[in-house]
């Protein structure tokens, strides 16, 4: 049975101590270590809405707080981004924005 958890990771510890070049390939291993640590096991994946927002603005200046929702099964944690309506506006005007260009 799968269970699930809600995780506010704060990721700016471990991506102000990265080279500017290196921050969101830092913020992700981050995101990994944070819920190996949290739930105790070894093998973790990350979604792909999760990943699309940390380098949704670019490699130096990766978002630094995430809320994200995990699910366990067994020995396998998938970690995904939990969807809100500010999210949800902030991913419509980006699209906007991306269309006008």
């Amino acid at each position: 049975m799968a269970e699930e958890k809600i995780l506010t990771l704060n990721l700016r510890k471990y991506v102000s101590m990265a080279p500017r070049w290196r921050r969101a390939p830092r913020a992700i291993k981050a995101v990994r270590e944070l819920v190996k640590k949290n739930l105790k096991v070894k093998n973790v994946t990350i979604g792909a809405s999760l990943n699309e927002l940390i380098w949704s603005k670019g490699a130096k200046n990766p978002i630094t707080k995430i809320k994200v929702k995990t699910i366990k099964d067994g020995e396998k944690v998938t970690v995904d981004l939990i969807e809100t309506k500010k999210r949800e506006k902030v991913t419509e005007k980006r699209k906007e924005e991306k269309k006008e260009k």
